[in-house]
């Protein structure tokens, strides 16, 4: 649809389903950066910046989602977005060689810290840096409702072949897809049969019986709820943040380590993401007393199709991934299970997030805020084609920065680096609910639980529990 906007045309659409998870967050927050994403991209290598600047403003002009504007408008509050015409833009470069690691990571949280205004003006922000030590590269900044991690990427990896086309004569890559066209799509979907098909099978989920909240401290909260309540069966937790602020803790998973999951999973022809759900899952049901019945909020891409993979944008739904497990199960039946009721989700992912939640409130009658999960959870799966040769040798650093607010309680994503093929896991959370030593405590139960699991595959939950 067409619009006017600062006097100029614009060809306008409504928001996603998944732009407005986002646009509900900041509605509940006073504080616009709890939208941001900060990463930084480093190679350990002396980098030419003007190719990087020229390869960074190419990368912007192939990805429409990199020019992407939200418009409210003022009569009728309705949201719409457009794509602005590419300009070339001059990236600042900031050299912190000499100053302190911890210092550099200071300024670049600050900077992550700076909100954008959703509603008017540019969406990201980059900056060409050089850090101690010898690693040079680029700080990203983006607004949520512009790019997921799929597309913080996608991006990245856009950039370095362009990059390395520049500097070495490597091939250009292939052209990026366009938002818009996958925008559409979106769109339509609201009057198709598959539209149908989802909401019956997520209004067949909603017929089965409540779910149990388990908490990743333990039973404590539920506990001192059913107090309050005066409710000695009440089911539902609440973790409520009064400031969402929060912090971001990253841990380096060797190649080795990472190789034995991977192995692992093609032997026994199970996903990645279900063996790391599968020690996610058994910690909290150890953390809750064996508990059978165990939810997880699984962030979902929808990245399927080469559109949805390389359109940029913000393509998650986060949706309840909900598994009964008895402990007398084994670690592959588990493992087995997680992974049909994924492919199950993933077959109807493109429910509504805003829509399914407030569903499952009317069913199950739960308090404003109340939640059957306390772990968000999304994995970022790697190829072959995904990692980059050139970088093969190359130190390389890929930094997730906080904007010191989290929208999530805890929200875990893994994530394979592009160099090596390793694992990466981000721990985002907010600090009222947790702190440093229990995410330590929690990721050193998570590996513990996944390495004695792929370790004994035929043993009992049970016994992988008794192990650890």
């Amino acid at each position: 649809m067409e619009k006017i906007i600062g006097g100029v045309k614009r060809d306008c659409y409504p928001l996603t389903s998944a732009q407005m998870v986002h646009i509900y967050t900041l509605s509940l927050s006073d504080s616009a950066e709890i939208v941001n994403i900060g990463t930084g991209q480093y190679l350990r290598l002396d980098i030419n910046i003007a190719a990087l600047r020229e390869a960074l403003n190419r990368a912007v002009e192939r990805c429409e989602s990199m020019r992407l504007r939200l418009w409210k408008d003022p009569e009728t509050g309705e949201m719409w977005q457009y794509v602005m015409p590419y300009e070339n833009q001059y990236f600042e470069y900031y050299d912190f060689s000499d100053w302190q690691e911890d210092k550099v990571h200071e300024v670049l949280n600050k900077w992550t810290s700076q909100p954008f205004d959703t509603f008017s003006g540019p969406l990201s922000r980059i900056v060409i840096v050089s850090l101690p030590g010898g690693y040079n590269g680029y700080y990203f900044n983006v607004h949520h409702c512009c790019m997921d991690s799929g597309s913080v990427i996608s991006f990245a990896k856009d950039v370095m072949d362009i990059y390395c086309y520049l500097m070495h004569g490597l091939p250009y890559p292939k052209p990026m897809t366009s938002y818009i066209e996958s925008v559409k799509k979106d769109l339509e979907y609201a009057e198709s049969k598959r539209y149908l098909k989802d909401t019956e099978y997520w209004h067949n989920k909603l017929k089965d019986p409540e779910p149990m909240y388990t908490d990743f401290t333990g039973q404590g909260r539920l506990m001192t709820l059913r107090k309050i309540n005066n409710n000695p069966e009440q089911k539902w937790g609440l973790l409520y943040s009064s400031t969402g602020d929060g912090n971001t803790v990253t841990y380096r998973l060797d190649v080795d380590s990472t190789k034995k999951i991977i192995d692992f999973a093609e032997k026994y022809d199970v996903p990645v993401s279900a063996v790391i759900l599968h020690a996610i899952r058994t910690v909290l049901a150890k953390f809750n007393n064996n508990e059978q019945d165990v939810t997880i909020k699984n962030f979902v891409s929808r990245r399927s199709t080469v559109l949805q993979k390389k359109c940029g944008g913000v393509r998650m739904h986060c949706l309840p991934l909900r598994t009964i497990i008895p402990m007398e199960t084994t670690v592959l039946d588990s493992m087995r299970i997680i992974k049909e009721e994924q492919q199950q989700m993933f077959m109807h992912a493109d429910y509504p997030t805003m829509k399914l939640y407030p569903e499952m409130r009317e069913t199950y009658k739960h308090a404003p805020g109340g939640v059957y999960e306390s772990i968000g959870f999304t994995y970022q799966p790697a190829t072959t084609k995904s990692l980059l040769p050139y970088l093969k040798g190359i130190d390389t650093k890929s930094v997730w920065y906080s904007s010191g607010k989290q929208a999530q309680p805890m929200y875990i994503t893994a994530m394979h680096r592009q160099s090596d093929g390793g694992l990466n896991f981000y721990f985002g959370y907010q600090t009222e609910l947790a702190n440093e030593k229990e995410i330590e405590f929690l990721y050193y139960f998570i590996g513990r639980v996944l390495f004695r699991s792929i370790e004994n595959p035929e043993k009992t939950l049970q016994e992988i529990i008794d192990m650890t």
